[in-house]
């Protein structure tokens, strides 16, 4: 894995860690980056979430590389934002 892979997991780690204790559904816990090729064209790749907590997310990418990052700026906000929400 590379540091961005690394940075991912130790960021649903503790997303997981942090809505656990609460009640939530597993999609909550699962993030995606999708792959599709198309046409012909160079490949998009889709940062997903289909939670309940953060209802849906799904933006599309140029590389591989800047979905990986824009999924840890979205994973880092929502943990600030669930943390202060709830005071934790």
């Amino acid at each position: 894995m590379n540091n961005l892979d690394d940075k991912i997991v130790e960021l649903t780690d503790e997303w997981y860690n942090l809505i656990g204790p609460d009640h939530h559904k597993d999609r909550d816990c699962h993030w995606y980056i999708e792959t599709v090729w198309s046409y012909g064209r160079k490949p998009v790749y889709i940062v997903k979430h289909y939670g309940y907590i953060l209802d849906r997310i799904e933006e599309n990418w140029d590389t591989y590389e800047l979905a990986q990052k824009r999924l840890i700026e979205i994973l880092t906000q929502e943990i600030e934002e669930y943390r202060k929400q709830y005071e934790i």
